[in-house]
């Protein structure tokens, strides 16, 4: 009884642990691209007003780019320029600090701690998703993985980037499809889109192609009605603060274009971008997140035997990537550690690789845990602390972790041996069989939640090279009486 009632607590635990490691390690010194969210946010929140005089933010009075984050308005007054879901989303906690505290100057604190609960929020959905196919162990290891060994913790808990959205979006659209709530499905992909406008290649190809699969339109249509009403309401509030119906009114649009048109002339430079998401020392994708290499032949294997929204939900993930490979330089801007261009594909990738993950061949298990370990190691230091970046005139011959080691030794030792506890403590959990899961085994392979026998064990048979278990037919004749 009582470990049935732990059980059902957990999802409550793992939110409330998440958001221990993340509130004490928000950004107080963000970038500007969340910072001047924050200081719409905060003047929204006291005044009514979504335009704030610019003036009144230092912060971009000396800054050489300063018209990155700044658009026009409608009637020619300056406003800030950022996506309507990174203001929005934080407006209420800066309303609560002025009720409380009436504090007069703004800080980040208010939108770091809005951040941190969204992305707690976010991982604990993750497991909710994961949990229901492969069992409380594996759901939880996952969760641990995506929340603490990849940006999520860097970028997304740090403040509210696009990114913050985003992230809670994908996986909320997964966590709907795997219910068949597809209504939920759209309002999950509309609050991506309050994101980042372009990501609503996301919801597009969840819906599209969970719909051509079944062979029922209705699901598209579903999910099509809450998204496209939620882009509406977008272009209300680029209305009230712009002066524009555009739903893309926060952004310099044409800089997005201007990119993409110069790649058409220069494919050399496309290619340089390309690889830059994928192996930019600072920035790439498989430099972070090397478990990504690790668990790829077990995606591979298991792809058909995926729900068909986890095989969509991956295929929309590459297809953002591809969009934004074409809009955005790899890396990202400057005062963030790790990468956050391509963090959408590793959460729309998510579910496939956890629901895959038993898959794992006698290599790729002896891999899997040192370079998971690898993963939190290079991660912990740039997320529990600030000032670990790397300019982004240095990307390609820098990296940030190595340059902090050289530079702050002390605390990316204390960092890394922070990380080494906590991984030995995991390890050790699991090989305890703590909450092994008492259930029967999925058909064709380990029971869900099940540690494998061994590091090196082979991997499961299919069912149908399995020895078929003896009936009573079967059995050797019984010695005779004589014999």
């Amino acid at each position: 009884m009582h470990r049935r009632a732990g059980r059902r607590l957990l999802p409550l635990l793992l939110f409330l642990g998440l958001a221990a490691v993340y509130v004490p390690t928000i950004g107080t010194n963000p970038s500007p691209d969340v910072y001047t969210a924050d200081f719409a946010a905060w003047h929204l929140a006291r005044t009514g007003d979504p335009v704030p005089d610019i003036s009144n933010f230092p912060l971009l009075d000396d800054n050489i780019i300063r018209e990155t984050w700044i658009v026009e308005t409608a009637d020619g007054r300056e406003a800030v320029g950022r996506s309507p879901g990174v203001i929005a989303a934080v407006v209420p906690t800066y309303w609560l600090e002025h009720v409380l505290t009436g504090a007069p100057a703004i800080t980040a604190v208010p939108g770091g701690l809005t951040a941190a609960l969204l992305t707690a929020w976010t991982v604990t959905l993750f497991f909710s998703l994961v949990r229901r196919h492969r069992g409380d162990r594996e759901a939880l290891l996952a969760a641990g993985l995506l929340g603490l060994a990849t940006p999520l913790w860097s970028v997304a808990a740090d403040g509210v980037w696009p990114h913050t959205l985003t992230a809670l979006g994908i996986v909320a659209t997964a966590w709907a499809a795997d219910r068949e709530r597809w209504w939920l499905v759209g309002l999950a992909g509309g609050l991506v889109l309050w994101g980042r406008v372009h990501a609503a290649v996301v919801c597009a190809v969840v819906g599209l192609g969970v719909a051509w699969a079944r062979r029922r339109p209705l699901i598209a249509v579903r999910v099509g009605v809450p998204s496209l009403a939620l882009l509406g309401l977008m272009a209300c509030w680029t209305r009230w603060t712009y002066g524009s119906w555009d739903p893309t009114s926060g952004y310099r649009a044409g800089d997005f274009t201007s990119t993409a048109g110069g790649y058409l002339t220069d494919p050399l430079g496309l290619l340089v971008n390309a690889a830059g998401f994928l192996v930019s020392p600072d920035r790439g994708l498989l430099v972070w997140t090397p478990l990504l290499v690790v668990l790829a032949p077990a995606l591979r294997r298991g792809w058909p035997d995926l729900p068909d929204w986890a095989r969509w939900l991956a295929v929309s993930g590459v297809a953002y990537l591809l969009t934004q490979g074409l809009l955005v330089r790899f890396s990202g801007g400057d005062q963030f550690y790790a990468y956050r261009t391509s963090l959408e594909l590793v959460v729309a990738a998510a579910p496939a690789l956890a629901l895959t993950a038993h898959r794992m061949g006698p290599r790729a298990r002896r891999w899997f845990t040192p370079v998971a370990v690898l993963q939190l190691v290079l991660l912990v230091p740039g997320s529990a602390l600030d000032g670990f970046f790397v300019p982004v005139a240095h990307v390609w011959t820098r990296n940030a972790f190595v340059v902090g080691a050289l530079e702050r030794p002390v605390a990316v030792g204390l960092c890394t041996a922070a990380a080494l506890a906590l991984s030995a403590g995991v390890l050790r959990a699991w090989r305890s069989g703590w909450l092994r899961d008492e259930q029967p085994p999925a058909p064709g392979g380990p029971r869900a939640g099940s540690a494998p026998a061994s590091p090196t064990a082979p991997p499961p048979q299919p069912r149908a090279l399995r020895a078929p278990a003896p009936t009573a037919t079967d059995r050797p004749p019984g010695r005779s009486a004589g014999g």
